[in-house]
């Protein structure tokens, strides 16, 4: 037996892989893509428009302060305080955020269709946006 080491087995990394880079332009939206995202975006935040509209009513009601406000409105307006007191009920709150979400879902679409129409036309003078990527 010898006493000689074994010779030391050096175990090297790979290099790593060259890091490649692309550069794109974005020139051009497509609208009825845009229009589409848009829709999607606008349901997501009508649904939650209408869940936030019904669920704060349901608190307020819950810990009593919409009647309070209904004691305060009448002691304030007496025998004319009846219209206003039944935008106080659930129906009325419902219907009011359900026309607010349908007017949100209406217009964030058009904004979102209206904002590919601009950038289409602002890319067509100034060439597009520059976007970079890289592959790590």
């Amino acid at each position: 037996m010898s006493d000689a080491a074994p010779p030391q087995m050096r175990q090297t990394k790979p290099a790593p892989a060259p890091v490649k880079q692309v550069r794109l332009r974005l020139t051009y939206i497509d609208l009825w893509s845009a229009v589409k995202v848009s829709a999607m975006v606008a349901v997501v935040v009508a649904l939650a428009v209408l869940v936030l509209n019904i669920a704060v009513w349901g608190i307020l009601n819950a810990t009593g302060i919409l009647g309070a406000l209904e004691g305060v409105i009448s002691d304030i307006l007496g025998d004319g305080a009846g219209g206003i007191l039944a935008l106080l009920e659930f129906s009325q709150v419902f219907a009011l955020s359900l026309v607010s979400a349908v007017i949100n879902l209406v217009s964030i679409t058009v904004l979102g269709s209206l904002g590919a129409l601009i950038y289409n036309a602002i890319a067509k003078l100034t060439g597009g946006y520059l976007l970079g990527f890289q592959s790590n």
